[in-house]
């Protein structure tokens, strides 16, 4: 049992429930997981154990600070398995987390009587039941990844199938009821966009919070190392990171290729285009001259691109909640082109919004001019490291903070 070095009392006990991967993060939520399981177990004032249940695979994944992980039962659920998980109440979208082990594990936790319980996105209630979360005596944070109504409608308009369509716009309408009874439950909210919270302010008031997850790259006392000198730049490659499996990004993509990519070839802009994402290469097909595709990359390799490639795109229009490819971007020191969907949440950083998608040309010439200007890279780049670092500062032990603060509201 943790004591707290200062006083000497006895550490919160945490009950952490998720979804994803924080041991090898394949996914945004992933991304965004691993970050408040690592700072929360580095807290001594927290006592943190936990569930997390991550996509079918040959071997179980290692526990991760404190939190152990357990796979999915199955990769193709059958229809009869998807039908009594609609009855059971749950989100469709959901099923892919579906883990008898960790059900298991989840109902042996809570039976503990841990001080706080933490649910890590809606994802998170595949193995959990919402009555015994919102109906219980054990308090409970809810960390909202997203407004997921908003992304469910938005992937509808992006559907060909009329019956798929319907069936997103009838999964938002659970998903709000849904969310919003959590929101309303829930000792704290923690939204990880300021727009996200000022969405849902009417739900949570005083009771929603705004952290944007830190990632690093890089210690931040080294924050000036995160990226290579401008002499190591290329100053060719832009970069778009993303799946096409993922609709908002497939329609990035396709305006990139389509719009964007012929503009800069009509400049002659010295750009190359460079994509990186599972199944890029499958849907691009042949690519023009000054396209590449190098599908999905590990880790290191993306964070070597993004410290020494002219820019990030983020020509995204469609779904919710804060972009994590502009966090990891942000994060690696690298300068951005972006619509003001994709900033959403990123306002402390202070980057304007440079992409219109009815504009390809305004962008191929933002790029061509970057393209001969190493100065203005450099500086675009020490503007972001020095943002990314006082964010960093100030997010520092927050999360900590707030579910101290819950778990005392909730005694009190």
């Amino acid at each position: 049992m943790k004591e707290t070095a200062a006083s000497g009392r006895r550490a919160l006990q945490v009950f952490y429930i998720g979804a994803g991967d924080p041991v090898d993060p394949r996914s945004g939520m992933d991304v965004v997981a691993r970050a408040h399981i690592a700072e929360l177990a580095a807290s001594p004032a927290i006592d943190l154990t936990g569930v997390f249940t991550t996509l079918p695979a040959d071997t179980p994944p290692p526990a991760f600070g404190g939190v152990t992980g357990y796979r999915a039962d199955t990769k193709t659920p059958s229809k009869a398995r998807k039908l009594a998980h609609l009855l059971s109440g749950k989100l469709l979208m959901s099923i892919g987390f579906v883990s008898t082990p960790a059900r298991r594990a989840i109902r042996a936790g809570l039976a503990a009587k841990p001080d706080l319980i933490v649910v890590d996105h809606i994802q998170a209630l595949a193995n959990v039941s919402l009555w015994r979360l919102v109906l219980g005596r054990t308090p409970f944070v809810f960390i909202a990844h997203n407004v997921t109504p908003d992304t469910l409608v938005d992937g509808a308009r992006l559907r060909k199938s009329r019956a798929a369509a319907a069936f997103l716009r009838v999964e938002a309408v659970q998903a709000w009821l849904i969310e919003a009874l959590l929101l309303r439950r829930a000792t704290r909210t923690v939204f990880i966009s300021d727009s996200d919270a000022r969405h849902y302010r009417g739900l949570t008031g005083a009771k929603g919070v705004a952290l944007c997850p830190v990632i690093e790259r890089a210690p931040v006392s080294a924050v000036k190392a995160i990226a290579p000198a401008s002499n190591d730049i290329d100053h060719r490659r832009v970069l778009f990171i993303g799946s096409p499996g993922f609709p908002p990004n497939r329609a990035a993509i396709d305006w990139i290729t389509r719009s964007l990519a012929p503009a800069l070839l009509a400049l002659d802009a010295p750009a190359i285009v460079t994509f990186i994402g599972k199944g890029t290469r499958e849907h691009i097909g042949t690519p023009a001259a000054n396209v590449e595709t190098l599908g999905f990359v590990a880790d290191d390799e993306m964070e070597r691109l993004l410290g020494a490639s002219l820019c990030m795109l983020s020509p995204v229009v469609h779904g919710s909640g804060l972009k994590i490819k502009m966090l990891e971007a942000f994060a690696a020191g690298a300068p951005v082109m972006a619509t003001p969907l994709s900033l959403q949440g990123f306002e402390f950083m202070g980057v304007p919004a440079l992409l219109d998608l009815d504009r390809p040309e305004t962008a191929a010439r933002h790029i061509l001019g970057l393209a001969q200007d190493p100065a203005a890279v450099e500086a675009a780049r020490t503007h972001v490291r020095e943002r990314w670092a006082a964010h960093s500062r100030q997010r520092e032990g927050a999360l900590v903070d707030t579910l101290i603060g819950a778990r005392a509201g909730r005694a009190g």
